[in-house]
C-alpha cells in the first residue's frame, strides 16, 4: 500500500513536471533543455526502480523466482538509453532551428549571457510562433513589454523552483480531471436511451452510441465519415418514418402500428430541413471538413442534456425554441444564446470603462493595462455575432444555465486563471471552442470586473490584473488556433473565406477574418459606443475578496523592514572541509563597481562556504535580489588569495556580472575587474569591497581619487565619516535634514532614470553622487518610493514623437494631422521643446505643426474612447473660441442668435451683464494661448502658469484634474500661411500640375495634327490619281 502511495506521488511530480515544461518558451526549451532532460531521465530512472519493487513484490506474493525477475530487469540501463534517445528525437523542428541559431551566435552559455542576443532570438522566437499561429489578421497580440523580463526569469529558475511554483496551479487542473472522468463515468452508465451497439455485424459503426443514429448510418452504409448534407437529411427522414409524420392513419382492424409516436418531439422535424443545413452541419461537424466522422456523431448525442431527445438537441443547434403552445416549457436557442452574452459581455466592458475615475490611483495603471490588452480582442468576437431580434420569452434556461454553471465550477477550480491551452479544453470540455467562447468570456470578466469594483478601495497586487489578462489571452489564443483550422479548410475548398466567416458559427468570425470592417480609422473616428452607467448600489453585496483575487491585497511594503534587518553573522564555523585559503574571505562585505568617475549602487555580500575553495553569497541591491557563486586559490604572492566569483541577479533584472580579483591580507580589500561577459579582458570596470560598515563605507574615497593623492583623501573620508557617525548618534536635526534632502532630490531623478527619461547633465552628475552615498538599505528604500511613484502615475502606452520617451503623466494630442490608413495620432509629452516642434512622420498626410489643434490628456484614452474625444474636443474649441471672441461666458460661446453687443461691449439685450473669460485658478482674464476643459458642463478657462502648478483645488469642485481633457485655445492659423517652405510646396505643386496639363495638351494637339496632316495627303493622293497624274515619289 506504501508503494502504491509513494508511485502515486512520483506520478503527480512527473505529470507536474511535463505540465511546467510544456509552458516554456520556445527559446527556453532551447537554452535549459538539456537541465529539464536530466529531471526527465531521473523521472525514468525512478519509474523503473518502482517498477522493479512492484516486480519484487509481485514475485513474493506469487512465489516467483528472484532469478526470473533479475533475467526480466537485466536491461533496464538499456531500456534507459532508448527513452533517452527519443527524448531527444521528439524535439519540435521549431527547436531544432532555434537550437542553430543559438550555435551560430555562440552556443548555449554565450547566449545567456548576452542580453542583446536574448533580444533579437526571443523577438525571432516570437515571430516564429506567430507565423506558426498563422495570426495574421484579426487584433494582433504583440510582444509583451514584460517579456523579457519572463524569459529571463525562467532562464535563471531551476526546475525545482519551477515545478514547486507551478504545483499549486497543476493540483487545480488535476482535480477538474478527476472529476470529470468521474461525471463521465456516472453520465455515461446512468443515460437512458443511449446504449453499447452489440457487434452483431463488423464495421466502424458499431461504436456508435445512440441507437437513432445507428439506423441512419447503417441505412446510410456509412463507415467512418459521411457527408453533413447528406445524413442531416436522413435523420429527418428517419424521424418522419418512425413517427409516421405525415401520412394517414391506418384504422382499420386488423392494422398493425409499427410507428412509435413521439408528439413531444413532432415540432422539431420542421426545422430539421435544408434551410437550416449549416447550423446543424456546424453542431455535428467539429472539424469543418463538410464530413461527419463516428466520434463527431458520438461527442454529440452523448453531450446533450438529460430529458432532450435527439431530434430536440439538433433543433437547439438548428436556432429555434421549443413552441409556446406546448406544454412544456420553451428552451433557449443557441443563436439566441450567442446573442445574450454577447449583450452582456458588452455591457461588463462597459461598466469596466465606467468604473476607472473611481479606482485608486494605485491601481489604475494595471486596470488600464487590462483594458488595452483585452478590450479590443473581445469587442471584436462580440461585434462580430449576427444579432437575433426574435423577441420570445425565455422561460426554461435549464441546458444553458447548467452550461454556465459547469463551467462556472471548473473556473472557480483553477482560481479563474487558464496558463495554457490545455487548460481551456480541461474547462470547457470536448467540442469547438466556438460553443464556449462566450460563456467563459463572460464568466472571465464578470470575475475580473469584481476585482475592478475591489480596486476602488482596496489596494490589489501588481500580478492581479495581470494574470487576468493573460487568461482572457489565452482563450484569444483558442480563438485563433480555431480560426486558422477554419481558414485553412475554406481555403482548400475554394470556398469565399470572407463569406464563410460570416456566415460560419452565426458570424463570430467574421471580425477576426476582417477587422478592417471593424477598426478602420474612419469606423474608430465615428464610433460611439453604448454607455452603461456604474452603480455601486445595484451590484452584488460583500464580495469577498478571497473569492475574487488570487494575491493578497494592501501590501504596501517600502522597504521598512530593511532598516530593521541586522547583518547576519556569518563568520567562518569550524569545518574540516573549509580550506585556509577560503576562510580569510568568508564574512560581510561592502563595495562599489566603478568605471572612471562613476559608481553604482553599493552591494552588500555575505560570503558564506559552499565547499572546500568555493562560497557563495546572497543579497539585495535596488530592491533586486542576487545570488552570488565563486571559487578561491592560492595567489601568486604571498598575503594574496585569487577569486572568481559572478553574479546573478533575480529573474535576470540586470546582466549577469562576473568577477576575477584577489584578496590583499595586509589591506583586508578585495578588489579586481568586473565584466558582463566571461573571460572579457578589455573592461573598463573595477570592483573594490571592504570589511567596513556599509554607513562608513558610503564615504570611502574613488579608486581615482586616491590615485591622485591617497593621503587627502583618506584623511577626508576619515573626518567624513566620524562627523556622520557622531550627528547620527546625537540624533542631529541636521543630519536627518540632509538624508531628507538627498532622498527627495534622487527619488524623482531615479523616477525619470526608470521611465527612459533623459536627465540634464547637470542633473546626472548630482545623481550619480547622490547614488553613491545611499547604502544597501536606503537604495532598497528609495527604489520602492520611485516604483510606487511610478506605479501611479499615468502611462499612456505612447512615446513622445518629437524626443522619443515614453510618455506619462500629461500627454498633448493633435488634432488636426490625420493618419494614413490608421488612427495613430501625433503625440507629444508636455515639455515646451517637444510642444512647439514640427513632426514629420510616414503615415503623416502634412507635417505636424505647432499651431494645430491640441488637446492634453491626463487619462488613458483607449480605442473605445477615441472617437467620442476628438468629436468632444473639437465642439469644446469651437465653444471655446466663440466665447473668446464675443468676451461673455454666459452666452455659452452662442453667437448671432438675436443678441447683440451694445456700443460699449459689455452689456447685452435683456439686461444680462457680460462675463469675461477667466482663469478658474487665478480669476485673472485670460487671453491665447490658454486652455479650455471639454467635459465641464461650465465653461472652464486654464492659463498656461495656473496649468503648470500641478493638482488644485478648484473653486466649484466641478472640474477634475485627472480625467477632465484640456483643449489649447490659439489664433487658428492655417498651414499654407504658416511657414515659407510649406507655400513655397504648394506653389510648386500648382506648377508642376500646370505643367502636366499644358504637356498633355500639347500632345493631343500634335496628335491631331498628325491625323489631320494624314488625311490631306491621302486625299491628295486620290485626286491626283483620279486625274491621271503620277505622283511623284519622295525621297
Amino acid at each position: 500500500e506504501k508503494l502504491s502511495e509513494d508511485t502515486e506521488k512520483d506520478i503527480k511530480k512527473c505529470a507536474n513536471a511535463c505540465d511546467t515544461y510544456s509552458k516554456k518558451k520556445l527559446l527556453v526549451k532551447v537554452l535549459v533543455g538539456s537541465v529539464w532532460e536530466n529531471r526527465f531521465l531521473e523521472f525514468l530512472s525512478l519509474f523503473v526502480r518502482r517498477r522493479q519493487e512492484f516486480e519484487f513484490a509481485l514475485t513474493i506474493h506469487t512465489a516467483r523466482g528472484v532469478d526470473a525477475a533479475n533475467e526480466a530487469l537485466g536491461d533496464v540501463n538499456a531500456r534507459l538509453d532508448l527513452m533517452m534517445q527519443m527524448l531527444k528525437q521528439l524535439v519540435s523542428p521549431e527547436e531544432k532551428e532555434m537550437a542553430q541559431l543559438v550555435e551560430k551566435r555562440g552556443g548555449v552559455e554565450a547566449v545567456q549571457n548576452n542580453k542583446k542576443a536574448l533580444e533579437e532570438l526571443n523577438k525571432l522566437a516570437h515571430k516564429n510562433t506567430a507565423s506558426l499561429e498563422l495570426i495574421s489578421t484579426g487584433p494582433q497580440k504583440t510582444l509583451n513589454k514584460d517579456d523579457m523580463e519572463e524569459l529571463l526569469e525562467d532562464l535563471h529558475t531551476s526546475p525545482d523552483k519551477a515545478m514547486e511554483k507551478n504545483e499549486k496551479v497543476f493540483e487545480r487542473k488535476f482535480e477538474i480531471q478527476q472529476r470529470q472522468i468521474t461525471e463521465e463515468l456516472t453520465r455515461v452508465l446512468g443515460r437512458e436511451g443511449d446504449r453499447i451497439i452489440s457487434a452483431i455485424t463488423s464495421g466502424p459503426r458499431d461504436r456508435l452510441i445512440d441507437p437513432d443514429v445507428y439506423k441512419i448510418w447503417k441505412e446510410m452504409n456509412g463507415r467512418s465519415s459521411v457527408k453533413a448534407r447528406h445524413f442531416v437529411m436522413n435523420i429527418r427522414e428517419h424521424f418522419h418514418e418512425k413517427w409516421n409524420v405525415g401520412s394517414p392513419a391506418d384504422t382499420t382492424p386488423d392494422a398493425v402500428v409499427t410507428h412509435e409516436k413521439h408528439p413531444d418531439d413532432e415540432w422539431a422535424l420542421a426545422y430539421i430541413n435544408t434551410l437550416r443545413l449549416q447550423p446543424i452541419s456546424e453542431a455535428f461537424d467539429d472539424d469543418a471538413s463538410g464530413f461527419i466522422t463516428l466520434a463527431e456523431v458520438n461527442t454529440f448525442t452523448t453531450s446533450r442534456p438529460s430529458g432532450w431527445s435527439l431530434p430536440h438537441w439538433i433543433a437547439y443547434w438548428a436556432g429555434v425554441v421549443r413552441p409556446m403552445r406546448l406544454s412544456k416549457p420553451s428552451r433557449t436557442r443557441w443563436h439566441m444564446t450567442l446573442t445574450e452574452y454577447s449583450s452582456k459581455i458588452r455591457e461588463l466592458t462597459g461598466k469596466m470603462f465606467a468604473i476607472l475615475p473611481n479606482i485608486r490611483s494605485e491601481n489604475l495603471c494595471f486596470a488600464n493595462d487590462y483594458l488595452e490588452q483585452v478590450y479590443q480582442r473581445v469587442t471584436t468576437l462580440q461585434d462580430s455575432v449576427n444579432v437575433s431580434y426574435r423577441n420570445e420569452v425565455l422561460k426554461a434556461r435549464s441546458y444553458v444555465d447548467a452550461e454556465e454553471e459547469r463551467l462556472k465550477k471548473n473556473l472557480q477550480a483553477i482560481k479563474y486563471d487558464i496558463d495554457e491551452l490545455d487548460t481551456i479544453a480541461l474547462v470547457t470540455g470536448p467540442g469547438r471552442i466556438e460553443k464556449y467562447v462566450f460563456p467563459i468570456l463572460y464568466l472571465l470578466l464578470k470575475q475580473h470586473f469584481e476585482i475592478f469594483r475591489m480596486c476602488q478601495n482596496r489596494i490589489i497586487h501588481h500580478d492581479e490584473l495581470e494574470d487576468a489578462a493573460d487568461t482572457i489571452e489565452w482563450v484569444f489564443d483558442a480563438v485563433a488556433e480555431r480560426y486558422n483550422i477554419l481558414h485553412a479548410i475554406f481555403k482548400q475548398q475554394k470556398l469565399d473565406e470572407k463569406h464563410q466567416f460570416k456566415v460560419f458559427a452565426h458570424g463570430i468570425f467574421g471580425y477576426w477574418h476582417e477587422p478592417s470592417d471593424l477598426w478602420a480609422p474612419a469606423i474608430v473616428r465615428q464610433s460611439d459606443p453604448e454607455e452603461f452607467p456604474y452603480n455601486e448600489a445595484l451590484e452584488i453585496p460583500d464580495v469577498r475578496a478571497v473569492d475574487v483575487c488570487n494575491y493578497p491585497l494592501d501590501q504596501r511594503d517600502f522597504g521598512y523592514i530593511a532598516y530593521e534587518t541586522p547583518e547576519s553573522d556569518t563568520s567562518p564555523q569550524p569545518n574540516a572541509d573549509i580550506s585556509s585559503v577560503l576562510k580569510p574571505i568568508l564574512g560581510v562585505w561592502n563595495g562599489y563597481n566603478y568605471s572612471g568617475d562613476y559608481a553604482t549602487l553599493m552591494s552588500s555580500y555575505a560570503f558564506r562556504a559552499a565547499g572546500q575553495n568555493e562560497f557563495e553569497a546572497t543579497g539585495e541591491v535596488a530592491n533586486t535580489e542576487f545570488t552570488v557563486v565563486g571559487e578561491c586559490k592560492v595567489g601568486e604572492a604571498p598575503n594574496f588569495i585569487s577569486l572568481k566569483f559572478s553574479k546573478i541577479f533575480r529573474g535576470g533584472a540586470s546582466p549577469q556580472q562576473y568577477f576575477t580579483g584577489r584578496f590583499d591580507a595586509s589591506t583586508e580589500t578585495i578588489q579586481g575587474q568586473m565584466a558582463l561577459t566571461p573571460d572579457d579582458g578589455s573592461t573598463s570596470w573595477t570592483f573594490l569591497l571592504k570589511r567596513v560598515p556599509a554607513d562608513i563605507f558610503s564615504f570611502y574615497p574613488r579608486p581615482k581619487f586616491l590615485e591622485d593623492n591617497q593621503a587627502r583623501a583618506l584623511w577626508q573620508f576619515a573626518i567624513n565619516a566620524i562627523c556622520s557617525q557622531v550627528r547620527r548618534q546625537l540624533w542631529s536635526w541636521s543630519f536627518f535634514k540632509e538624508r531628507r534632502d538627498s532622498r527627495k532630490k534622487f527619488i524623482p531623478r531615479l523616477v525619470r532614470t526608470l521611465a527612459g527619461k533623459r536627465l540634464k547633465d547637470s542633473e546626472e552628475a548630482e545623481y550619480n553622487v547622490l547614488q553613491r552615498e545611499f547604502m544597501p538599505n536606503d537604495a532598497t528604500f528609495c527604489y520602492l518610493l520611485a516604483l510606487h511613484q511610478i506605479r501611479i502615475t499615468v502611462k499612456h502606452g505612447y512615446n513622445c514623437d518629437h524626443c522619443g520617451v515614453t510618455i506619462t503623466g500629461s500627454r498633448i494630442m493633435c488634432l488636426t494631422c490625420q493618419t494614413k490608413d490608421t488612427w495613430n495620432t501625433v503625440d507629444l509629452c508636455d515639455e515646451p521643446q517637444c510642444v512647439a516642434a514640427e513632426v514629420n512622420r510616414a503615415d503623416l498626410t502634412t507635417v505636424h505643426r505647432p499651431t494645430h489643434d491640441l488637446v492634453k490628456l491626463r487619462r488613458v484614452v483607449h480605442v473605445r474612447q477615441h472617437g467620442q474625444l476628438e468629436r468632444n474636443s473639437r465642439a469644446a474649441l469651437e465653444k471655446a473660441r466663440n466665447i473668446l471672441r464675443s468676451g461673455d461666458t454666459n452666452q455659452g460661446g452662442n453667437i448671432g442668435q438675436g443678441e447683440e453687443e451694445n456700443q460699449g461691449g459689455n452689456i447685452r439685450k435683456g439686461g444680462a451683464k457680460a462675463e469675461k473669460a477667466t482663469c478658474t485658478l487665478c480669476t485673472k482674464e485670460v487671453s491665447q494661448p490658454c486652455w479650455f476643459c471639454a467635459q465641464c458642463e461650465k465653461p472652464t478657462f486654464l492659463c498656461y502658469d495656473c496649468d503648470k502648478g500641478g493638482v488644485a483645488s478648484f473653486k466649484d469642485g466641478l472640474h477634475n484634474y485627472y480625467t477632465h481633457d484640456l483643449v489649447r485655445c490659439q489664433e487658428l492659423v492655417k498651414d499654407e500661411d504658416s511657414s515659407v517652405e510649406g507655400r513655397l510646396t504648394g506653389l510648386e505643386e500648382r506648377l508642376s500640375n500646370h505643367e502636366r496639363i499644358m504637356d498633355e495638351r500639347l500632345t493631343a494637339m500634335e496628335t491631331k495634327f498628325e491625323r489631320s496632316h494624314s488625311k490631306i495627303n491621302t486625299m491628295l493622293e486620290m485626286l491626283l490619281a483620279k486625274n491621271g497624274v503620277d505622283i511623284p515619289e519622295t525621297e
